[in-house]
């Protein structure tokens, strides 16, 4: 029995010291929350001009607004002092003593062309990347072909001399649709076919120069099947019959003369050359995306009167502006909720073009098959094919004996060709390629990179400066100088952003929706152009989606399911069109709790209440047993 009796002892005495350890902890909360009130009580008195307080409970005549007046004076914001200062000039959206509805009209317009003008400086900052990479990449690839050219007929020059004078005009065109290819417009994109052609027209109309200067035997060793025609440099200065000239030409295909090098620089050279068309067009046009993108202006009546609460109602109500600064959380909400009529349904379709436009950089500048890689080798890849002609020389002539019959030669007037004049001119140490643009490339993919969501990284960006509240503590709410403890939304057009009202009944504007359909047109392109070589197929389509086409049915469906200007499922207040009377801000019903919220006093006193009763009752007990014994 006195076991029995101890062990109870020992659990009242543990149970005890359970609770009075609860109650020591719930009355500092009550101390902290006592303490914070006080704190918050003296700020927002020193923030009150003559520590009165606005609002409901402030039953004075008349207010002074002298220091809220020279603050809207200092942002040309004219105030009329008639009636100010009095409940019945109060706005309808601020409801403070020193605004009437004309100040919060023009406190609007003001919060308004603020926005405006930091969003449309950050496209513009967007911009300027695209449009800086677009140039600098292009003027890069286009000194290439320069070098290159220049380099191929120094080459021709020098090793092919005698070929050099007739195959100068070729090479130049053969460059110059390279050149024109890369740089094609928007109304007329390159079809490939025309590269595949000038690149097969050079090789066709090399091959009578090449027969004739390299593989024919009369020529190489200076007669005309075994009639002496003099020297060699004579017979150098004799030329085909152009009937025999046409004949080789036309026999071209058949002969083979260059073996596979000219079909395989062929799909080579368009490839690469089509893919870097693409990368430099879709980098103009995502540039003139964000450049439409600017005519974009605020209209919803929702955000502009976020606005206008977040920025000037604290001053409205007579709370002073360098203290009151709007709540983090406050100005990520209306940010967000804001920033919809800029992005709607184009922020899905620029973060999937810009995350297709990465893995085609990669590809096109690639040190093995990449454009540059290609370029580089023009060169040698053509003298290959005149080294594989020269190989199979014997058969070759056999084969056009057989075609064409005996050759023929007439005296030739170089002079006549009237391409001498501006020969190449041969570089002291060879060709010293101009330096890549290495390092601002990669800049510029890790700028595309961090800003996929285009907005989204902006309403933090915008939030984060000295004109806002660092935290949600002790900072204007929107309403009062409190804690702001509504839910802050993480994604731009979330339907239950609390500070700006969700419109599902909204349409994309036809100016939004001609933007996303060439979005999505580009991103198909780009797409394509950085599959490999072998699986690009249909150059010709690849070029023709960046210029027209439909947009993708499958593609507003994701909208919905982002809760992008979709229809909605019906579910909840959002469901629908708000009508005439409802709220401008609408607290959501199904939002998930705030677990930043604190413990309240209201919460401290119903947990003393509680553990004083089940305090109370071991005690009881234990003097009901002592009685009895």
């Amino acid at each position: 029995m006195p076991k029995s009796r101890g062990l109870r002892s020992g659990s009242l005495a543990a149970t005890t010291t359970t609770l009075a350890t609860m109650l020591l902890c719930c009355s500092a909360l009550l101390v902290t929350e006592s303490e914070g009130s006080s704190v918050r009580n003296l700020r927002k008195a020193r923030d009150m001009s003559d520590g009165a307080n606005p609002g409901p409970a402030d039953h004075s005549s008349t207010l002074s607004c002298d220091r809220e007046n020279n603050f809207f004076s200092s942002i040309n914001v004219t105030v009329s002092s008639t009636g100010q200062g009095t409940e019945r000039q109060r706005g309808s959206v601020c409801g403070g003593v020193c605004c009437d509805e004309e100040t919060e009209r023009q406190l609007q317009e003001k919060a308004t062309k603020t926005f405006e003008r930091l969003v449309k400086h950050h496209i513009r900052s967007q911009r300027s990347h695209w449009e800086q990479a677009a140039n600098l990449y292009r003027d890069y690839l286009l000194q290439l072909t320069r070098q290159s050219e220049n380099k191929t007929l120094i080459l021709f020059s020098t090793v092919y001399s005698k070929m050099s004078p007739l195959s100068r005009e070729p090479i130049r065109e053969l460059y110059e649709t390279i050149r024109l290819s890369l740089v094609a417009s928007e109304r007329s994109p390159p079809t490939g076919e025309d590269l595949a052609f000038v690149t097969s027209k050079f090789f066709r109309n090399l091959f009578p120069v090449a027969y004739h200067h390299a593989i024919h035997s009369d020529i190489l060793h200076g007669s005309e099947r075994g009639e002496r025609t003099g020297s060699p440099a004579e017979a150098g200065n004799r030329d085909f019959h152009s009937d025999y000239k046409n004949c080789l030409v036309h026999t071209y295909t058949d002969l083979k003369p260059f073996g596979m090098v000219p079909q395989q620089l062929a799909g080579s050279l368009v490839s690469t050359v089509n893919a870097a068309s693409v990368l430099l067009r879709a980098l103009r046009e995502g540039a003139e995306v964000l450049l439409k993108l600017e005519e974009v202006g605020v209209s919803a009546p929702s955000c502009r009167k976020a606005l206008l609460r977040m920025n000037y109602c604290g001053s409205c109500k007579r709370y002073n502006h360098l203290h009151a600064k709007p709540c983090s959380g406050l100005c990520q909400n209306v940010m967000r909720g804001c920033l919809i009529e800029y992005v709607g349904a184009l922020n899905k379709g620029w973060s999937t073009f810009t995350e297709a436009i990465v893995p085609l950089i990669s590809n096109v500048r690639s040190t093995v098959d990449g454009i540059e890689a290609e370029i580089k080798s023009l060169d040698a890849k053509l003298s290959n094919a005149i080294m594989h002609a020269m190989e199979i020389g014997p058969q070759l002539e056999k084969q056009v004996e057989q075609a064409c019959g005996k050759a023929a030669l007439m005296p030739f007037e170089l002079a006549t060709d009237g391409s001498f004049g501006d020969a190449p001119q041969t570089l002291a140490g060879g060709i010293k390629w101009m330096l890549a643009p290495n390092n601002e490339m990669l800049q510029f993919e890790m700028t595309i990179d961090n800003n996929k969501d285009l907005f989204l990284q902006l309403s933090t960006t915008l939030c984060d400066n000295e004109d806002y509240h660092p935290t949600d503590e002790d900072c204007w709410t929107g309403s009062s100088l409190s804690d702001y403890t509504q839910q802050i939304v993480t994604e731009i057009g979330d339907r239950y952003n609390p500070e700006v009202r969700y419109n599902a009944s909204a349409t994309v504007s036809p100016h939004m929706q001609t933007l996303v359909d060439r979005l999505i047109n580009l991103k198909t392109a780009v797409n394509k152009a950085s599959l490999p070589i072998t699986f690009r197929g249909d150059v010709d389509k690849m070029q023709s989606d960046m210029a027209e086409g439909s947009g993708d049915s499958s593609y507003a469906s994701d909208d919905e399911e982002d809760g992008f200007m979709g229809s909605g499922s019906g579910d909840g207040v959002y469901s629908r069109a708000f009508d005439g009377i409802s709220p401008e801000v609408a607290t959501p019903t199904l939002s998930p709790p705030n677990f930043a919220k604190r413990i309240s006093a209201h919460s401290c006193w119903s947990l003393l209440a509680v553990s004083a009763v089940v305090l109370a009752l071991p005690l009881l007990l234990t003097s009901d047993r002592f009685s009895r014994h």
